[in-house]
């Protein structure tokens, strides 16, 4: 871990001499970066480069959404197609021999840590200067948004080096570090890190009790404004749901996707032609400022592509089961709607090509996974309505609802196709597929897959107290 902690202590001493070399805000918003944390306004920046160092390429700006994460999965098909063997496509998962993978999984260990690394510094200097913070409820709202957000870090971390949770809970997977310093974590069994997660998002949740949930813009105070692009009150309990579920704690799941369903004043998107990442049902969110830009190797709206993440008419009509009849009319395939589609029948998904209020977004929490928990968490006869009510809103016809008289095994194998549809580009697929110890999936290159441990970092293992 010391490795690691000397990279967040050098970008700690960044953002002490330089505000703009340790975050991308508006300079609006930029203060001196001596007076960070002797002043409201100070906090409320700190806190603000908290978010933009998770839009950035090795973190969820890139690699946690929709590129590596997607890629474990065989999401796309940015090659001629039928020129790569299965043989090649599996070549992502020798996490130790391939050079691309083990740089990724090292970048993206390193970055995940420098950024809890930060929260933790902000968390320390919270608690010694916090009095500083004069505006009634904002010191709880900031600490509650923190301890969010290092839950939200470790719980994609434990979800990614962690073991299969419901095999082996109580392997040794990673550290788990709550405090700015430079000395070396141990690594924690994967049942104690979730006890971590569990409780910082309690208390979080009891800090953002009161918070205002503006999801518009506040001209007068943009602090408290656009509560999507903050670890606001109903992402914390979105992720409840998410970490009881993973737990095994099916009622508890259910509570609280319901109480967010039901409470958060969200609802479903019905067509999403302009709301291209669905930003109207998101809960939780990154705004990437030039995200076009930013991002032009990657997603680029055309009529043809190069080497950008596009998929094949075939991959697509299995995806979408358009061969079946079913989604023909779902508007996470269609034309103009979820993806462009070109001539040479090559399709590129509309998630980050978005433009003006729905331009410039990263889901990372979205209704739809609510739904898909409750479905998951509920007896077999009542998990089909709450599926249902996700393929209609999406345009599925409702001749093709599921019924009340389902298998656990149907009910993993619908949820599984919901999932691969439902979050394309956005990360989620493979934690499904990892959570469940799925054998396989569509598109998957082997015959019976089981790479779903990354293994630690070798510098990790040099320098922290991996075996």
């Amino acid at each position: 871990m010391r490795n690691i902690l000397v990279v967040a202590i050098c970008t700690v001493s960044l953002f002490l001499s330089s505000c703009q070399d340790w975050i991308d805000v508006n300079p609006k918003t930029d203060i001196e970066a001596e007076k960070f944390f002797t002043s409201e306004d100070g906090f409320k920046s700190a806190l603000t480069g908290l978010y933009s160092m998770m839009t950035l390429e090795k973190s969820y700006g890139r690699q946690m959404t929709f590129d590596f994460v997607e890629k474990l999965v065989q999401r796309y098909d940015n090659y001629a197609p039928g020129a790569v063997t299965d043989e090649e496509r599996a070549a992502i998962y020798k996490y130790g021999e391939t050079t691309s993978s083990k740089n990724a999984i090292a970048d993206i260990w390193l970055k995940l840590y420098n950024e809890i690394a930060n929260i933790n510094n902000f968390l320390q200097y919270l608690e010694t200067n916090g009095d500083v913070i004069l505006t009634e409820g904002y010191r709880d709202l900031m600490k509650g948004e923190a301890l969010g957000l290092r839950a939200f870090h470790y719980f994609d971390i434990l979800r990614l080096w962690g073991p299969i949770y419901s095999l082996d809970s109580t392997k040794l997977c990673i550290p788990f570090r709550d405090k700015f310093d430079s000395e070396s974590a141990p690594m924690m069994a994967a049942n104690e890190v979730v006890k971590r997660i569990v409780a910082d998002l309690q208390a979080a949740e009891e800090l953002l009790k009161n918070d205002p949930m503006n999801y518009e813009h506040v001209a007068e105070e943009p602090f408290i404004g656009q509560r999507k692009h903050r670890m606001n009150k109903f992402a914390v309990k979105a992720m409840l749901a998410r970490v009881y579920l993973y737990r095994g704690n099916k009622e508890l799941a259910a509570q609280y996707a319901r109480e967010v369903i039901e409470k958060s004043g969200l609802e479903l998107v019905r067509n999403n032609q302009q709301d291209v990442s669905l930003y109207g049902e998101t809960i939780f969110g990154l705004a990437m400022y030039d995200m076009e830009e930013k991002l032009k190797n990657y997603w680029v709206n055309g009529s043809s592509y190069d080497v950008q993440y596009y998929i094949s008419g075939n991959n697509a009509s299995g995806l979408f089961e358009i061969n079946e009849g079913i989604g023909l009319n779902d508007m996470r395939y269609r034309s103009g709607y979820g993806f462009n589609h070109t001539a040479s029948n090559l399709l590129m998904c509309r998630k980050y090509l978005g433009e003006g209020l729905y331009g410039e977004k990263i889901p990372l929490i979205r209704l739809a996974e609510m739904y898909y928990i409750l479905a998951e968490s509920v007896a077999l006869s009542e998990c089909g309505q709450y599926i249902n009510t996700v393929r209609t809103t999406r345009g599925i016809s409702r001749s093709n609802n599921l019924g009340t008289d389902v298998t656990e095994e149907q009910r993993l194998e619908v949820l599984d196709k919901e999932y691969r549809k439902e979050f394309f580009a956005e990360g989620q697929y493979f934690y499904f597929l990892k959570r469940h110890n799925r054998s396989t999936f569509y598109r998957c290159p082997v015959e019976n897959f089981s790479a779903y441990v990354l293994p630690v970092p070798d510098d990790e293992k040099t320098y922290g107290e991996a075996e």
